[in-house]
């Protein structure tokens, strides 16, 4: 379970404008470059889905209500829900992929060799992967909790860019107190406000307080992992840590073996100029 002195933020939907002030902090403080235009029929939502390059999305959700015949827009920022019982770390071969002392999941992406286990066991669909057009080989990207900042004292570029403070940086448990209380307030106006991320997966890092049932945002009511994660923890994982040993020593040795060869060429080669000199002077 989450410990309450956890880092996390809250995510108060109710304040949101969909400003996607937060987006774009995100891609600026990771350097990532923009994402072509692409238009998504019926909303303002863009990209259409997260990728490499945008490891955190605001999400529109358009609510159609028959009986006033009027509409209305959810705001939803969609990114990793840092798990405290994360299933991609268990996974993770690499260890590209940790969980950090102040309980979010961590990443270092220079350590990712593409596998694509931590998709496969991911309850939210979070992990996208970039393809390397000339090697084929692929890395994963997702939101890291702004992991640099936060450990220099700093608080997450969404949190600090949000100009309604619907994000909000805190201890697990303080969040998640505000969240309850915060609901209670709203429930007049919004009869199905919810929180989400107490409970889920051993406490998320990320607490929401939901104006609509979690389905509405395509949030899985029970998130559970794969059933082969245990599977792939004990058995697969070793031995893909075994391989990528095996590797390396198999790597090793051959730059051993052809230096030595190398060697041995040159001095081939120096015998065999001395040895034509020798022949053309006589």
């Amino acid at each position: 379970m989450a410990k309450k002195h956890d880092k996390v933020i809250l995510v108060d939907t109710t304040l949101c404008t969909g400003c996607k002030a937060c987006q774009i902090a995100c891609k600026e403080w990771h350097n990532l470059p923009a994402t072509e235009f692409e238009h998504v029929s019926g909303t303002y939502q863009n990209p259409a889905d997260r990728n490499a390059n945008t490891p955190m999305l605001m999400k529109f959700i358009e609510q159609y209500d028959k009986s006033t015949d009027s509409m209305d827009w959810i705001f939803w920022k969609d990114q990793c829900m840092h798990c405290t019982d994360a299933p991609c770390v268990e996974v993770c071969p690499s260890e590209a992929l940790f969980t950090h002392e102040d309980g979010f999941v961590g990443f270092n992406q220079d350590s990712c060799i593409g596998c694509t286990y931590c998709s496969k066991v991911c309850p939210f669909d979070i992990p996208r992967f970039e393809t390397d057009t000339l090697t084929g080989s692929k890395r994963m990207n997702k939101c890291d909790f702004c992991q640099d900042r936060v450990t220099n004292g700093e608080v997450p570029a969404c949190v600090r860019t949000c100009p309604t403070n619907c994000l909000e940086f805190d201890t697990w448990q303080n969040a998640v107190d505000k969240a309850y209380q915060r609901v209670e307030k709203i429930k007049d106006q919004f009869p199905n406000a919810n929180v989400y991320g107490d409970t889920e997966m051993g406490g998320l890092h990320y607490i929401y307080i939901l104006t609509e049932k979690p389905d509405t945002y395509g949030l899985p009511v029970e998130p559970k992992t794969d059933e082969l994660v245990s599977f792939r923890r004990d058995v697969v994982k070793p031995a893909t840590k075994v391989l990528m040993g095996a590797t390396a020593v198999g790597l090793l040795t051959n730059f051993i073996v052809a230096s030595a060869n190398y060697g041995k060429e040159e001095d081939k080669e120096t015998n065999d100029v001395m040895t034509n000199g020798d022949d053309k002077h006589e």
